[in-house]
């Protein structure tokens, strides 16, 4: 017969397991495990493979991608572009034929941010000090509002920019980012709304690519960019345009990219020239 202080401890040690499996329930409903793919912690992202490069890079310097950058990774692009005829300056040879390097990097934040910094020469902006002569210094901040690595991904980017450092207070411009990606093809509209802060200049531009992979490294296509100036200072053009041809290659973390077509930026208003333009970009 069991006795009343056995029945007693019995009752204690259940009463105390049911405690404790409640607060162990309440305590992972309150803090439950990260899912799979969160990138909200402070830990650094190791992006799945893609051969088409991922949903954080496009195909063409002309499109800010809409994706951000996998957290805590950084990724550095170096351009050249080549335009002719051009304005005279620094890195032209006569007014034939100029050159525009750039150099920029970026780096994946939590929450579907990305930071970015960089600069490229502006052919045709010219200073008096050789070394700020037609540098055009930029910052950018990017935000992924929506998708993933395949099918429509939505996103968000505020830039400021400036020519040279004379002073100018620069030009800050927000863009709209809408992408549709699949492993064969790939498609691009932007909408670019921006404002110079040294006069009442504003503009609004809409770019757009699409791209057709011959295999999943490698697709070709076409892109454009469209810019009007509603507000703009007298003898200044209203509008210009930029298209071309566009190709791009993905090696794991590396790509290469180029465009070749023609551009009415800079120059004369109704004429034309030829450009092209080459990138390279790296994910560490």
């Amino acid at each position: 017969m069991i006795s009343e202080s056995k029945l007693h401890r019995a009752g204690t040690l259940a009463a105390v397991a049911i405690v404790g499996s409640t607060l162990r329930a309440e305590n992972a409903l309150a803090n439950p495990p990260p899912a799979p793919g969160d990138t909200s912690t402070i830990s650094r992202a190791t992006p799945p493979d893609d051969p088409t490069g991922g949903a954080y890079t496009t195909p063409t310097l002309l499109f800010i991608p809409a994706a951000a950058v996998p957290t805590w990774n950084a990724r550095v692009i170096a351009s050249v572009g080549m335009q002719g005829p051009t304005p005279a300056d620094r890195l032209a040879a006569g007014t034939s034929l100029g050159f525009q390097p750039g150099i920029g990097g970026e780096i994946g934040l939590p929450a579907g941010f990305t930071l970015g910094a960089g600069t490229s020469w502006v052919g045709g902006d010219v200073s008096p000090t050789p070394i700020s002569g037609g540098l055009s210094p930029y910052a950018q901040a990017r935000y992924h509002i929506l998708g993933g690595s395949r099918g429509l991904s939505v996103g968000t980017a505020l830039t400021y920019k400036v020519v040279g450092f004379e002073g100018d207070p620069g030009e800050m411009e927000v863009a709209f980012s809408g992408q549709y990606r699949s492993p064969r093809y790939e498609l691009g509209v932007q909408a670019v709304f921006g404002k110079d802060f040294a006069t009442t200049d504003a503009d609004g531009e809409l770019h757009a690519y699409a791209l057709y992979r011959i295999i999943p490294q490698l697709g070709v296509g076409a892109a454009t960019q469209f810019r009007i100036r509603p507000l703009s200072q007298p003898g200044e053009t209203t509008y210009d345009v930029i298209s071309g041809a566009i190709a791009s290659l993905t090696l794991g973390r590396w790509q290469l990219g180029a465009l070749g077509g023609e551009t009415m930026v800079g120059l004369s208003r109704g004429r034309t020239g030829g450009l092209a333009e080459l990138f390279g970009s790296a994910r560490f």
